[in-house]
């Protein structure tokens, strides 16, 4: 019974989790910048550093 239990607390937490996940995508301009990997990916990961 408490497995049981603990199961539905995991799931609901999971749904409830992704329903509050709000999806953001931003358009950025990537002409022109040095990449690494296949050029026609679909996903572009663009990491912002600060070398100081």
């Amino acid at each position: 019974m408490r497995e049981k239990i603990l199961v539905l607390i995991f799931f609901l937490i999971f749904t409830v989790s992704n329903l509050w996940a709000a999806e953001v995508r931003y358009n950025l301009p990537v002409e022109n910048s040095p990449f690494l990997g296949n050029e026609t990916a679909p996903v572009t990961i663009i990491e912002f550093i600060d070398y100081q």
